[in-house]
This record gives C-alpha cells, sequence and structure tokens, in this order.
C-alpha cells in the first residue's frame, strides 16, 4: 500500500512539515511507502502569503497537472484540507474510485454560514468542505471541534492533533542566571485575528513590563499582515518589544531554546480559534517551556491550569498570568517539565502517527 500526502503549500508551512512529512516520516517506519505531493512544491504554484496572486485560471491549471499526475496511481489519497487543491484528487477519487482520506486541520469556511432557501450554503468551503467529508472513506480531525463537525457528514472520523516532532523540538541545557526573561510570540500572520491577537499582547506586556523592566517580549512571524504588526510596535515605542524575521522551521527549535515563556492569545470566540490544534503551543511545550494560553477550544483540552501551562481569558487574567511566571523561576521550571511530558505522552508526532498507522493497517 502506498500512501500520497496532497497538499497546495510548501514544506516549510506549519501544517505540511506536521501533517504531511511528519507522518509520513512515522508510516515509513512501519514499512508503509509515502509520497509528498504539494502543488508548490512539486508543480511551483505559489504558497502562503503569495497565494492569493494566482487568479482562477491558475488554480485550474495547476490541478490539471496534478490531475495527470495522480491518475493511476495506486495509492490512497491524503487530501490535507480543503481548497483550491481539492479538485484534482477528488475527482480522481470518484473517477477510479481511488480511497480518499480528508485531513481537516483549520475551519476553512465562513464564521457564521448563511443558506439559499434554507438548504444550500452560501459558502463554497463550506459546502466543499461537506462534501468532501461525505466522499471520503475516512476523516481526520485535528481538534474535537473538527472532529465533531465532521461526524456530521462521515462516521469514520479519527482524533489526530497536529502534534509536534519530540526529536526535533527537545530542551538543551538549562541558562544558568539567563537575562531578560523572554516571553515569546511566534506565528503566522495571515488573518487579521492576528493582529488583533498582537495588539491584545502588546497591551498586557506594557503593564508588566511596567513593573518588571527587566523583561523582553519576541514577536515572530511572517504573512500579509507584517507590515501592519510592524507598526503595532512601533506605535509601543518600548524597546524592549522587538519584532523578529521570520526564520527556517529548522531554526526554530535553537530559537526556543533561548525564550523564557511561550505565550498564545485567541480572543475571539470564533469556529477558527475552537477548531486550532495549535502547532506552536506543542512547540513551546516540547522545549519544556511555560505557557500562557487562551482558554478557549483545544487548548482547555491540552493545558491543565497550574500543572502544565497556566490558562487565561481576559486582559487582567493574562497580566496576572504573566506576571506569576516572571515572578517564579521555580514555577517556570515546573510547568515547562510537565509540558515536556504531556507532549512526550500524547501529542508526540511518533504517538499520533501510531493512530493512523493502526487504522491504516486495519484496511
Amino acid at each position: 500500500m502506498k500512501i500520497i500526502f496532497i497538499t497546495r503549500e510548501h514544506k516549510q508551512m506549519p501544517a505540511v512539515r506536521v501533517r504531511c512529512y511528519g507522518f509520513a516520516k512515522y508510516l515509513n517506519q512501519a514499512g508503509i511507502e509515502t509520497e509528498i505531493f504539494s502543488f508548490a512544491d512539486n508543480l511551483g504554484a505559489k504558497s502562503g502569503k503569495q497565494e492569493g496572486e494566482m487568479s482562477i485560471w491558475d488554480k485550474l491549471g495547476y490541478n490539471l497537472k496534478a490531475f495527470k499526475y495522480l491518475w493511476g496511481k495506486d495509492a490512497v489519497l491524503v487530501l490535507q484540507r480543503c481548497n483550491y487543491h481539492s479538485l484534482a484528487p477528488l475527482l480522481i477519487s470518484l473517477l477510479q474510485g481511488k480511497k480518499l482520506i480528508f485531513d481537516l486541520d483549520d475551519w476553512e469556511a465562513r464564521e457564521n454560514i448563511e443558506y439559499y432557501f434554507a438548504k444550500f450554503p452560501k459558502s463554497l468551503a463550506y459546502a466543499a468542505m461537506g462534501f468532501i467529508a461525505k466522499r471520503s472513506c475516512l476523516c481526520i480531525g485535528a481538534s474535537k471541534f473538527l472532529r465533531e463537525y465532521l461526524l456530521a457528514y462521515n462516521k469514520q472520523v479519527l482524533y489526530i492533533p497536529t502534534a509536534v516532532d519530540t526529536d526535533i523540538f527537545k530542551p538543551g541545557e538549562e541558562k544558568k542566571n539567563k537575562q531578560p526573561i523572554i516571553l515569546s510570540w511566534l506565528g503566522t500572520m495571515y488573518r487579521k485575528d492576528n493582529l488583533e491577537n498582537i495588539g491584545f499582547l502588546l497591551d498586557c506586556f506594557a503593564q508588566v513590563s511596567a513593573e518588571y523592566p527587566d523583561i523582553r517580549l519576541e514577536i515572530m512571524g511572517e504573512g500579509i499582515y507584517y507590515e501592519q504588526v510592524q507598526q503595532l510596535v512601533q506605535d509601543t515605542a518600548d524597546s524592549n518589544v522587538l519584532l523578529k524575521p521570520w526564520i527556517a522551521p529548522e531554526n526554530v527549535p535553537q530559537y526556543l531554546d533561548e525564550i523564557d515563556i511561550g505565550i498564545m492569545p485567541l480572543i475571539q470566540q470564533t469556529k477558527f480559534n475552537q477548531a486550532k490544534s495549535p502547532t506552536r503551543l506543542f512547540e513551546y511545550m516540547a522545549m519544556s517551556k511555560p505557557v500562557v494560553v487562551s482558554r478557549i477550544g483545544e487548548t482547555e483540552l491540552m493545558i491543565k491550569h497550574g500543572i502544565n501551562g497556566l490558562l487565561a481569558k481576559t486582559k487582567q487574567e493574562f497580566v496576572a498570568a504573566l506576571k506569576l511566571l516572571v515572578e517564579n523561576k521555580n514555577m517556570r521550571k515546573t510547568l515547562g517539565a510537565n509540558a515536556r511530558k504531556t507532549v512526550e505522552d500524547k501529542y508526540s508526532i511518533k504517538k499520533v502517527s501510531e493512530i493512523l498507522l493502526k487504522e491504516i493497517n486495519k484496511s
């Protein structure tokens, strides 16, 4: 049996690194042949912040090339996310009867779905997700929220979080008397939500740094809203807030080894945030870093407050949690160690890939 993972994005994007290359790595080790077919890497399609530059004709052209390549392949097709690249594998599945596995790790439709005649969704993405889910022999939801959504269309649904490669993301030696204490936000900047979350974080940091001036906030990311984030940082006029350029994924573990606290505010009560299986949170935890994260969706399942991290909702709660960690080195160390143990036990790529492997071996 051969498994072909199909994605529209390039291999440096978080979901592709984990849910395509990461899963494939462990399936290969179990003796299953795998291949990654990326519209960006294999066909030259634009990805990330350049994807919006493509026309519908560009996207149809890449689907035609993908269709020609995938046609006749003796393999199970794993479609990673629902977007323009779904067309080719879906058609091949329909025309050739190929097994199709639908892996969904993000909410990719509108937040509020409206309908024509109370039956037909106005959101093409929402309609496509439902159709693909129904047509698939197996669906994979990266969060409990997405699992419940997929179950409405298909009874064969696995819950497989995004996870992290704990062989790559592992803490180095403890650094003695390290200064300053570094708070870190690391992620992509492709949604307006990211601006709001970073603005919220900057407000929280301003309150904490007023009391503890020897701390630093580092924001690292890339995306279409990078310049707006840059303006937000400049507006703070705070030399202890740094906007750092994006780095290659292979350098992220080394960078995270130098920070002290990971922060992930998700202040919008949206389907997108409820559906997230946050890659960066897993990476912070794997590096034994204490985290302060919003109390929403999947994070409430992963984080046990005061044991392997801190949960917060309001600005006051975030400020209080950050102050607590800045003040207490022993708490940082304990929460970080427990976070690493949580990831090793539940959220390593090896652990979650075993769930997929077991299902594949059953078929």
